[in-house]
């Protein structure tokens, strides 16, 4: 059911690009490939349709993926101290320097990174 949730956005997105690859495509077909106007325009709406679809799936699974990051992020950091109770390790402090290997600056931030 997830999976389907963003048809209506991927749509839109779709036909959005097969407009503008449709009158890219009319306009600029015969000065680049010689084609005729209408060719080029098919040509280049099928490809801002699939392009548009694509692009607005994509970014509204990453989007979803992001939210959780933070999500988690806030539940760690508001039980880090039950968390380091029952493991031992900060979490806080063990993903800031992990990010600090990764040579982000995150040192300003407080933890052990550096």
């Amino acid at each position: 059911m997830a999976y389907a949730s963003g048809i209506r956005l991927s749509s839109l997105a779709g036909i959005i690009g097969a407009g503008v690859g449709g009158y890219i495509g009319y306009t600029q077909a015969a000065e680049v490939s010689g084609l005729e106007p209408v060719a080029g325009a098919l040509i280049m709406g099928g490809v801002g349709l699939v392009a548009g679809s694509a692009g607005a799936f994509l970014l509204k699974s990453a989007m979803q993926f992001i939210i959780y990051l933070v999500m988690l992020g806030v539940l760690v950091f508001v039980f880090q101290n039950q968390i380091e109770a029952l493991t031992g390790i900060n979490p806080v402090d063990a993903t800031l320097s992990f990010l600090g290997g990764l040579g982000l600056p995150v040192g300003a931030l407080g933890g052990d990174s550096g």
